[in-house]
């Protein structure tokens, strides 16, 4: 009994970081920040690839799953972005709170306003934000018949390779100097 208590407790502490909104993106990240950064949008493009396969394979991605893991993702891209990090953590809110409240309230709003904002610069990193709440649109409800669960899985393995696009982007822009992107050397 006291070992479920501790892990309930662990995972209480690990949900509570995933929900704390981030810091304010600083002016300039230092090479060690650029790295980090790079290294976890590599890392969520392993996941994304994970949620392709299983969608492809046609396993329906659930809302907590893809929610939980778009809370994480805003939570990375704010920290490195003033103008998504103003829109998602306007009024003091987390990221949670922006997405049970303002995503949930008009998905579509929310989806094209994160397209206005790449067209004021950070392209990718907003882009890749609006690629992840596109994907909260299209989970398949298990509920629906199979040709609808189909059709919402063919629109949600489009805006993960979107994402996923984008967020290769990201990392590519955040190589360190004189570094080669794999398979580009002589």
């Amino acid at each position: 009994m006291e070992h479920m208590r501790r892990v309930i407790a662990a995972l209480m502490v690990a949900a509570l970081i995933g929900c704390a909104a981030p810091p304010p993106p600083p002016p300039e990240m230092s090479a060690e920040e650029r790295e980090e950064f790079r290294q976890e949008m590599l890392a969520n493009m392993e996941k994304v690839e994970t949620f392709l396969q299983k969608t492809r394979r046609g396993i329906n991605l659930t809302e907590i799953t893809l929610g939980w893991f778009t809370m994480i993702l805003l939570n990375e891209l704010s920290a490195h972005d003033a103008g998504l990090y103003a829109h998602v953590l306007h009024d003091d809110a987390t990221t949670e709170a922006y997405l049970r409240n303002d995503f949930r309230a008009n998905p579509e709003r929310e989806i094209a306003a994160l397209g206005q904002l790449a067209y004021q610069g950070e392209a990718d990193i907003r882009l890749a934000a609006r690629e992840a709440l596109v994907c909260l649109t299209t989970i398949p409800n298990p509920k629906s018949s199979e040709a609808e669960q189909r059709e919402a899985r063919t629109e949600l393995a489009a805006a993960l390779l979107k994402l996923k696009r984008h967020l290769g982007r990201i990392a590519a822009d955040n190589l360190p100097p004189n570094a080669e992107l794999p398979g580009t050397s002589n």
